[in-house]
């Protein structure tokens, strides 16, 4: 299984306000950051302080998990597949059949 890693060409970072209680730096200031990554659609806020900056880096990271989490449920996700396709084959038609004691070749119907 291969992690993900997110490029930073592949996300796109929105900045809005953060919005609830928090008094008039919060409801002043566009601190929230909202990122995304464009190939996946995977979404991660951020708003829990005070710095756009730190926001932003904390959203990447968010994000960063999220893609790990849906690799991993993609790989156990394909591993079921492969268990289950493996459970369901089954045997093709024989060309030779061999009967008997002596096991004579016979032609198999």
């Amino acid at each position: 299984m291969q992690l993900r890693s997110a490029n930073p060409s592949d996300v796109v970072f929105e900045s809005f306000r953060a919005g609830g209680p928090g008094g008039q730096h919060q409801n002043t200031t566009d601190s929230a950051v909202r990122a995304t990554h464009r190939p996946t659609g995977l979404t991660a806020v951020a708003r829990e302080m005070r710095s756009q900056h730190r926001n932003k880096s904390l959203a990447l990271e968010r994000l960063q998990t999220l893609m790990n989490a849906q690799a991993t449920a993609d790989y156990e996700a394909q591993k079921n597949d492969q268990n289950q396709l493996h459970n369901t084959l089954e045997r093709g038609n024989p060309v030779r059949c061999f009967k008997g004691t002596n096991f004579r070749e016979e032609r198999c119907r």
